[in-house]
């Protein structure tokens, strides 16, 4: 068995490189709802479009990040590094102010809130932006093979739980129980306390990133000296697999995007305060993503003995038997006596196994699918996560937009509770149909045969199923 190609300091340095962002962005899909709702008073309408304009903003950055990085020659401190700083800069200097409330000096500037709000909600998508693609295309320039880069990606992952339950947890101290069981409003000082921490936090692991990690040209090089061509960005987008894999790509993040989101609200307006200890609130998120932890350090193993499609089937399975639970919670608390807090548990418990499962076997997916188009792998990454950042927030828009709790506070709890189930229970049954027409890996999972395919040949290939099964109903 071949040595990895990255010595563990370095594998250590890489994989903490993007904790910043996956830190803002715990607080950004769990809390910002809640922030802009609860404690800066926008309607629920309003709330879900300041989410919106910030995913379309991240969107546009990672394709255009994307571009920009794949054609930078050099960088203050390297070709994918520098783009990264650059976000870090941005984040660290408008991450605050998105959940501060704004005060009468500011007001004098902007002609209202909303508008406050999105000036450092686009500023902070930028930034994100550009540390997720310049710390993503450095992933496949470390090594050149498949299992380490899963590894890598895995730790990577790792190290976003970890971000997650870091935020939960100083969350659940921060917030004392009378505001929990009130459940009014959530105090500003709460948001005002956790962004000053997350900005300490991230600012120390960005730069155990910049001076423990390197950017490395072995990789590109030995790809060169291969005679195969690379191929470009215009080759990849006549490449069906390309869209394939971006939809699934997309749709396990709409997935552990929606759930993060309304996992808090399910058991804030569902649960009364009679049934379950309202501390689940920030408990139930932290569940997720203890288990979600625990479950990414096999993923590598697992990966090279079932395959990525296998894989990928365990964590689709596991987020369905997740959002059974969450809609029977009921009936199975009536039926057979078990109580809510048990299933909540249980169900997040599933749901952190079926994420993680499912975001990681994503990544390597792609990362695959790059192979040894290193050149090209900010675009590759930066149209995926286009499509990943638009889908979210036109998802969220959209139930805010249909969310009946301003004028019907009785309709919280079935809505939350459709929420939570139907959009993960739906998207993963159309995850699974994607997946049935990705290239297949071999029996290890080491390798998949991504052959160049036509997007006409795609489509004949699923108009030929869609007949081949009206004419078997028929029949």
């Amino acid at each position: 068995m071949d040595s990895d190609h990255v010595v563990p300091c370095r594998k250590f340095a890489f994989s903490i490189g993007h904790f910043l962002n996956d830190l803002c962005a715990s607080v950004w899909f769990s809390y910002s709802l809640v922030f802009y709702h609860r404690v800066a008073k926008f309607s629920n309408s309003s709330a879900g479009y300041l989410l919106l304009i910030g995913q379309i903003a991240d969107a546009l950055s990672t394709t255009l990040v994307g571009f920009a990085s794949d054609r930078t020659k050099h960088g203050v401190c390297g070709k994918r590094k520098s783009w990264h700083l650059l976000g870090v800069i941005c984040v660290l200097c408008s991450f605050p102010f998105c959940f501060q409330l704004s005060n009468s000096n500011l007001m004098l500037i902007y002609s209202s809130t909303f508008l406050y709000y999105t000036i450092f909600i686009i500023i902070f998508q930028f930034g994100w932006a550009c540390s997720q693609i310049g710390h993503l295309s450095m992933l496949n320039e470390l090594t050149p093979k498949d299992d380490e880069r899963v590894a890598l990606n895995a730790y990577r992952h790792a190290w976003s739980i970890v971000a997650n339950i870091f935020v939960y947890t100083v969350t659940w101290f921060l917030l004392d129980n009378t505001q929990i069981s009130d459940n009014n409003q959530m105090n500003a000082n709460v948001f005002q306390t956790l962004t000053y921490i997350i900005i300490i936090t991230g600012s120390c692991t960005s730069l155990i990133f910049y001076f423990g990690s390197k950017e490395l040209l072995t990789v590109t090089k030995y790809y060169k000296s291969l005679p195969i061509s690379s191929r470009t960005w215009h080759e990849f987008l006549t490449d069906s697999q390309f869209y394939l894999i971006s939809l699934i790509w997309m749709l396990t993040r709409v997935i552990s995007n929606v759930s993060q989101v309304y996992l808090p609200l399910y058991i804030m307006d569902t649960m009364d305060s009679s049934q379950v200890d309202r501390s689940l609130i920030a408990t139930g998120p932290l569940c997720v993503y203890l288990t979600g932890f625990i479950t990414s350090f096999p993923m590598r193993t697992v990966n090279q003995y079932l395959g990525r499609k296998v894989t990928l089937l365990v964590g689709l399975t596991a987020i369905l038997f997740a959002a059974f639970l969450f809609w029977y919670i009921f009936l199975l608390k009536e039926t057979f006596g078990i109580s809510m807090q048990f299933t909540i548990v249980l169900g997040t418990i599933l749901l952190g196994i079926g994420i993680t499962t499912a975001q990681i076997t994503s990544s390597a997916f792609t990362s695959d699918f790059i192979g040894q188009n290193t050149e090209s792998s900010a675009f590759v990454y930066g149209t995926m996560s286009f499509l990943d950042k638009l889908a979210n927030g036109l998802a969220i828009a959209l139930i805010q937009q249909y969310n009946p709790c301003s004028n019907c506070p009785t309709c919280c709890p079935l809505f939350y509770r459709r929420i939570l189930s139907f959009i993960p229970g739906i998207i993963t049954l159309i995850t699974f149909f994607v997946l049935a027409n990705v290239g297949r890996s071999n029996s290890r999972g080491e390798n998949l045969n991504f052959t160049p395919c036509s997007i006409t040949s795609l489509c004949n290939r699923l108009i030929q199923r869609t007949l081949k099964v009206i004419l078997t109903k028929i029949v």
